[in-house]
């Protein structure tokens, strides 16, 4: 007859294994994830223009913590020029921003001068951001119903 504690113990370490392949394959979907966010965003913006743009304006940050998992994409910093780029300004901006998600927009409000720009955009960032998005959705969603179904 087994002891309630050996089977106890076999269950805690087998759940144990269990949470730590789950938070492994969500973190590499994570890192895939923003790393492919990277390339796409790359490729866009030197196919549409120079390349030392890309070094510049391209800001991903890839962060796992043992807190979390983290990945940060966006045209951060102090610099309007990548925002301008990304968007363009004026109509364009209008135009470009017209099927992104409100909070893109948003974002993209955040550089708003007074509308009259006529820098024609050439979206690398967040159109490709919100491809990827949408692949990490399904993919987590893979992962997830394969867990429930083991």
């Amino acid at each position: 007859m087994a002891r309630t504690g050996s089977i106890i113990n076999t269950v805690g370490r087998d759940l144990e294994r269990y949470r730590k392949d789950i938070v492994k394959q969500v973190r590499n979907l994570v890192v895939d994830s923003v790393t492919r966010i990277e390339i796409m965003a790359t490729r866009s913006l030197t196919r549409n223009s120079t390349p030392e743009l890309s070094l510049n304006f391209i800001v991903v940050q890839k962060k796992i913590t043992k807190g979390g998992l983290q990945g940060e994409v966006g045209v951060m910093g102090s610099d309007p020029l990548p925002a301008y780029i990304e968007f363009g300004t004026g109509l364009f901006a209008a135009d470009i921003l017209a099927p992104y998600p409100q909070w893109i927009k948003d974002i993209a409000m955040t550089f708003y001068v007074n509308g009259q720009g006529t820098l024609q955009g050439k979206p690398y960032l967040y159109n490709n951001f919100l491809i990827v998005k949408a692949q990490f959705e399904r993919e987590l969603q893979k992962i997830l119903d394969k867990e429930v179904r083991s």
